[in-house]
């Protein structure tokens, strides 16, 4: 269940980056994502669960000015810093909300690399390192730029979004995971309210402004992503305020006094606000046991949460304090279910019957390639993900992107040599994992996750699951990144192949504490745990135990209904056996399962997960495996995990040649570590119909969100 996931937002503040799901994204000083958690496995488990349509009684919605993309979910979150379904990304894509189509100051390319944004500035960016070793990036905005509903775009809504953010409220009234923009001069005192003057934000004019680094982050290899920005439609989320002369703060709106209605309505959304934060704990809690020791901590914590927001609408409020908050609230509980207003090629028009429906965004000037979207309409759509490829093959959809099911990328590919549908494919930029919590129960000794990689075939994998269309991996990469490309051969060769060894499995373990029988001074023989295997597999008893008695078992949790889950049950638990190990597989929701990961007890009882994860750009591993890495789940504490991270991320832009040789460094650490298994690779394959023209570019970071402004339909 999501109770905690919910509840300990707050947990988010020190991040670097912030989290999604499944994407990878560059808005603003945000950063990449963070892609570490992907939902492969709970859209592997939600087959029957999303939708109920079959190719019969499918309503299609497909017509000459509009394309249908089928997606297998849609939680219809349409911003960063809450729950991101990798659809809802999507749509968010298409908007510019976030992604290339937008007015972000730099953007990605189709190959990963950052790009100054020529549709948005009016010239390259201007950097300036300063005395103190900062960072100074100068940018100036085309004029002619408009919102969605014909109002300018200005230096205004790039400051206003990162001091919004930024703000020492924003996170304790909100409830996001965006903690703004924390590597520009000065976000300490200013996230912690010690001043109200952002250091590294100044505005020279209505359409330029330099943004500051502070020297603390550097060097930083792919140094764009610390100063990018992007913009907020202040007119829409903050329409009373301004911001100030110099850049540093937001101000009331010269001219403007605050009424009595303007009190009326912050109180009115904070009431809103409490009703969001109720109902989610409503849903995520049903069906739990109301005097379990989980559902009355969260409880508790949403009752100190809705005291503060009704404490604040108590007594005297400073107006400015109250349109910021009052702006904070609006992006949070208005805008991020219902966008009026973006800069992309499309803009919102509803979200309802499992059916986001976008427009064609007439003030729209463009990607940086050139390109400007031309199909009027586009519909999102949830389907059941069993019929996608029968829905586009029927004519009843006109995109399904990204099947990883290797059956069903072989009826697709048939489909295209019949002439019913066009395909597509990219290797995947992330793999599928088997991830451990390394401190504590017994996977916090690496030889027992070493001797579990030797209880495995990862070879099916491949072939089971995947159907061929896919690689086994060793390190922390997929095949698509261009540090594989260039080093990939290089590394291989420098890595343990982790292959179903049982023997190899027993001589790891004889060297952890489990080495003796139950009595806990008789050593462990392999040869009669071999005979008891063969004896009586089913019945089976005699497994290791350390010098107390504690017996040698392992515990995965893993997503219901899912392939991957089924194959590690069907493959671990009777090998391990073998090596003396007792392996239990659980399966549940992934919401449970993303709870146990993330907010585990100190005697946690599951200490082994099936996941899967995307990189994001940058690639940047400190952020998960060094001690003081905000999302490090595993609960890494190797100080060579610390040096090899920090290393990599500490390498200056233009020294590319050190940047690979860290970068083998640290998949020499991971591989020997492993912090996770690497299962697989995939390749990706996309179905589209026959109609779309100029779908001609795929790749990990450039789908069909990205090539929508050079497509056509026909």
């Amino acid at each position: 269940m999501k109770i905690k996931k919910v509840y300990s937002s707050l947990m988010a503040l020190g991040l670097v980056l912030t989290l999604t799901a499944c994407g990878s994204s560059t808005d603003s000083t945000k950063g990449g994502a963070e892609s570490k958690i992907e939902n492969e496995e709970a859209n592997k488990a939600t087959d029957s669960k999303n939708a109920s349509e079959t190719p019969e009684d499918f309503d299609k919605q497909t017509s000459d000015d509009t394309i249908v993309m089928g997606v297998d979910s849609l939680n219809g979150d349409f911003i960063q810093g809450y729950a991101n379904d990798g659809n809802d990304v999507k749509v968010r894509r298409f908007m510019g909300i976030e992604g290339n189509n937008g007015y972000d100051c730099y953007v990605q390319d189709e190959e990963g690399k950052f790009q100054t944004n020529t549709a948005a500035l009016e010239k390259d960016p201007e950097v300036k390192i300063n005395e103190d070793g900062s960072r100074t990036t100068t940018y100036t905005i085309k004029k002619d730029l408009k919102w969605s509903d014909g109002e300018p775009i200005t230096a205004d809504d790039y400051i206003f979004g990162i001091l919004l953010e930024s703000d020492k409220d924003f996170n304790p009234l909100t409830a996001s995971m965006n903690i703004g923009a924390d590597s520009l001069l000065g976000y300490k005192a200013f996230k912690n309210g010690e001043t109200d003057s952002f250091e590294g934000i100044e505005k020279h004019d209505d359409y330029s402004f330099s943004l500051t680094v502070d020297s603390s982050q550097l060097p930083y290899f792919e140094v764009e992503v610390l100063s990018n920005a992007g913009p907020s439609p202040m007119h829409y989320i903050g329409e009373n305020l301004a911001v100030s002369e110099d850049g540093k703060k937001l101000v009331v709106k010269e001219g403007y006094e605050v009424t009595d209605k303007d009190r009326d309505d912050y109180k009115k959304s904070i009431d809103k606000q409490i009703e969001i934060l109720k109902e989610g704990f409503e849903e995520d809690s049903e069906g739990l046991d109301k005097e379990s020791d989980e559902y009355k901590e969260a409880k508790a914590d949403l009752d100190s949460k809705v005291g503060d927001l009704e404490s604040r609408k108590e007594g005297d409020v400073d107006p400015t304090r109250l349109l910021i908050e009052e702006a904070m609230i609006k992006l949070t509980s208005d805008y991020r279910f219902n966008p009026k207003v973006t800069c992309g090629p499309y803009k919102f028009d509803k979200f309802e019957n499992n059916m986001v429906r976008l427009d064609l965004n007439e003030n729209y000037q463009g990607n940086f390639k050139g390109d400007k979207a031309s199909i009027p309409h586009i519909i999102v759509q949830l389907v059941n993900k069993n019929i996608g490829p029968d829905l586009l093959e029927n004519g009843d959809i006109d995109i399904w992107e990204g099947e990883t099911d290797g059956s069903k990328i072989d009826q697709l590919k048939k489909a295209a040599d019949d002439g019913k549908i066009q395909v597509g494919s990219y290797e995947r930029n992330g793999y599928g994992n088997l991830t451990f919590l390394v401190d504590r129960g017994a996977t916090q000794y690496k030889e027992v996750r070493q001797a579990i990689a030797s209880l495995m075939d990862r070879n099916e994998f491949v072939q089971s699951f995947l159907g061929g269309y896919g690689v086994v991996t060793n390190g922390m990469y997929g095949t698509s990144q261009w540090m594989y490309k260039e080093r990939g051969a290089d590394v291989e060769g420098k890595l343990v192949n982790w292959v179903l060894n049982i023997d190899k499995a027993n001589e790891l373990l004889d060297k952890t504490p489990f080495k003796f029988e139950a009595d806990g001074k008789t050593p462990w023989d392999k040869n009669k745990a071999l005979e008891e295997f063969n004896k009586n597999q089913e019945g089976f008893d005699y497994y290791r135990y350390d010098e107390n008695g504690n017996k040698l078992v392992v515990n995965q949790y893993g997503a219901e209904q899912s392939p991957i889950t089924t194959l590690i049950s069907n493959q671990l638990p009777p090998n391990a056996k073998q090596a003396g190990m007792e392996y239990n597989v659980t399966s549940g929701s992934f919401s449970t399962l993303i709870d146990l990961y993330t907010f585990p007890k100190e005697d946690a009882e599951y200490t082994a997960f099936s996941m899967a994860s995307d990189f994001a750009t940058p690639f940047d591993p400190w952020l998960y495996y060094s001690k003081e890495g905000p999302f490090n789940r595993n609960k890494v504490d190797d100080p060579k995990a610390d040096e090899v991270t920090t290393a990599l991320r500490r390498t200056a832009p233009e020294e590319k040649e050190a940047y690979l040789d860290k970068w083998e460094e640290f998949q020499k650490w991971y591989n020997d570590y492993l912090p996770e298994i690497p299962l697989y690779s995939n390749v990706f394959h996309t179905g589209y119909s026959n109609r779309i023209k100029g779908f001609d570019i795929m790749t990990p970071v450039w789908k069909a969100s990205d090539q929508i402004n050079a497509m056509t339909i026909e």
